[in-house]
């Protein structure tokens, strides 16, 4: 039942940077939502990445701990617009193919 609870929080916590990365990839936004942007999907993807490995999920584990990279808000990288506009989606998807795995682990719990 603990890995049920978990995947269930992962999905709460993959539902707020997703919706944000949206905001982010269809137009611009100020300065402020960008910095949120970054703390957000930086905690939740390192999460993600702990959760992963927990579950023994290593593509997951790889993946998220990229994103959490590439977001970290302490040291930004430098990416042009149109950059990270590639980066945001690939996150999304990232988070959607991650949900389908997770539910797949899920429904075998039971």
């Amino acid at each position: 039942m603990k890995a049920k609870s978990t995947i269930l929080l992962l999905y709460i916590a993959w539902l707020i940077p997703a919706v944000m990365l949206v905001f982010a990839a269809a137009e611009k936004q100020p300065d402020s939502f960008y910095t949120l942007l970054r703390w957000v999907c930086c905690a939740v993807f390192a999460y993600s990445a702990a959760t992963s490995f927990q579950m023994k999920r290593m593509l997951c584990l790889g993946i998220f701990a990229a994103l959490a990279v590439l977001f970290n808000p302490i040291f930004p990288l430098g990416l042009d617009r149109s950059l990270w506009i590639v980066v945001d989606w690939f996150a999304i998807g990232a988070v959607v193919f991650a949900a389908f795995i997770f539910w797949k682990d899920a429904k075998s719990y039971h």
